[in-house]
């Protein structure tokens, strides 16, 4: 597992800079939590990190983040970014993104269960 986590960290060496985020963003990303929900037929894609208090929406390409570093810190501009979506860089350029798929007609239920899960992590976050 060490050796996993080493290897990991070399491949992606340049996000070392992150300090603090890197680390608990490699931890993520080992542990599978850098999640791609597909919705099928029509490719519809929704994201989202599992984070210390619950999985967190993300939307890498604005960016934005559902938890409360995006909007306190990166939002207000003291830091590039929180470590939910380092971690989605780092899955990505390594290929460990953890694809789920759903029907289409499972958006509405899936999306509501989601944005209650963000309610309930903003409401535990102060």
């Amino acid at each position: 597992m060490e050796e996993e986590r080493r290897a990991l960290r070399e491949e992606v060496a340049e996000f070392a800079k992150y300090g603090r985020k890197f680390e608990k963003a490699i931890d993520t990303v080992m542990a599978g939590g850098v999640k791609e929900c597909r919705f099928l037929p029509s490719g519809r894609k929704v994201f989202s990190v599992v984070g210390t208090l619950g999985d967190e929406f993300i939307d890498p390409e604005k960016p934005y983040c559902s938890c409360s570093n995006f909007f306190f810190r990166v939002a207000g501009g003291r830091e590039e970014l929180c470590y939910h979506l380092l971690s989605h860089r780092i899955a990505v350029i390594t290929g460990r993104v953890a694809v789920v798929e759903f029907r289409d007609d499972e958006y509405g239920e899936y999306f509501s269960a989601t944005i209650k899960d963000v309610f309930e992590i903003l409401e535990k976050s102060g």
